[in-house]
């Protein structure tokens, strides 16, 4: 038709600035090439997490193969004959590194041992380093990943004789959202409005670790989810379970006993004493930030049944919370 002019612009033309442009239009198209680019960079970090999710999946399953066939090897192998061999008696027999520990130390010096719990993700190598920092974003070789690695904390003596390893030794692992690493944990997690976990804990009152030299179980004594700043209470007092390593001082066991047990989600019946060795594991919750999610286990004593009377095991109804209320500001 005469006269017609095709109106339709390029895609230039409509998002790229160009020489006449008015202010308006000019803004816009700043605006829209602003949000693409942020969409972009979005992409590629979200893409590279799921890379790195996957990554840490491949890692954890080789070398959770690389335990178990080691321990299998370990069981089917026939016993040498013992050497007589003469020690003092102010002398403990040397520490004898466990196989299927030792191709992982083979690799990485910092390995600590191993943890396994029940029905869940948790089946993993535990490390351990100078600081609390390094495998809070390091994987097994070293290198970067957001899902970091289980370690224990540095303060703790873990591969020692019984007696001189720590009172209670600390671990800590991300609470993953791809269930990795301490994802799992949360399957202990019981509130005062949500029990629906504690057949759970019924159903699995222990959990497993090796050091480099021995192979323990521990049964839970106490699950609770705590604040972990002085701001986060109304007195400004906190309960700093990972700073109890060694019984002593200000942060004694009879503190340790008294705290855990009025926080405790669970009274699981399993005694425990000041002469019993502890293990915490600890992850990140969800409930505000930062919250942490705690489960506490007592080693099984030399000579006694690793099983647990879960008939004796009950919610406690005056289980100390977090104040919420403060916290959210209600």
């Amino acid at each position: 038709m005469a006269g017609y002019k095709n109106s339709k612009k390029s895609f230039a033309e409509q998002y790229i600035p160009q020489k006449g442009d008015s202010k308006s239009v000019l803004a816009r198209k700043i605006a829209t090439i602003a949000a693409f680019a942020v969409l972009i960079i979005a992409v590629i970090v979200l893409a590279g997490y799921f890379i790195q999710q996957a990554k840490n999946r491949r890692q954890i399953e080789d070398l959770r193969n690389q335990h178990t066939e080691i321990s299998i090897i370990s069981q089917t192998t026939t016993t040498a004959p013992e050497t007589e061999t003469t020690v003092t008696e102010t002398e403990p027999p040397p520490l004898v590194v466990l196989e299927n520990m030792q191709s992982l130390v083979d690799q990485n010096p910092n390995v600590a041992g191993w943890i396994t719990v029940a029905n869940t993700n948790i089946d993993n190598v535990v490390l351990q380093t100078t600081d609390n920092d390094y495998y809070m974003d390091k994987d097994f070789n070293g290198n970067w990943n957001i899902a970091g690695q289980i370690f224990v904390d540095y303060r703790c003596n873990i591969n020692d004789y019984n007696d001189k390893q720590s009172d209670n030794i600390i671990v800590y692992g991300h609470n993953q959202a791809d269930g990795s690493m301490f994802g799992t944990l949360k399957k202990y997690k019981i509130k005062k409005q949500s029990t629906g976990n504690f057949s759970f804990y019924q159903q699995n009152p222990t959990f497993k670790f090796s050091n480099l030299y021995e192979e323990y179980t521990y049964k839970i004594i106490a699950i609770f989810v705590i604040e972990v700043k002085p701001e986060q209470t109304r007195d400004g007092v906190i309960f700093d379970y990972h700073n109890y390593v060694k019984f002593a001082g200000e942060r004694n066991f009879d503190k340790f006993k008294e705290n855990i047990l009025k926080r405790t989600a669970v009274n699981t019946g399993v005694d425990f004493d000041e002469n019993d060795k502890f293990m915490t594991l600890s992850t990140c919750s969800n409930e505000f930030d930062p919250s942490r999610l705690v489960v506490i286990g007592r080693r099984v004593r030399p000579g006694e049944s690793p099983e647990v009377d879960t008939s004796k095991a009950e919610i406690n109804e005056d289980m100390l919370e977090p104040d919420y209320a403060y916290i959210y500001g209600n």
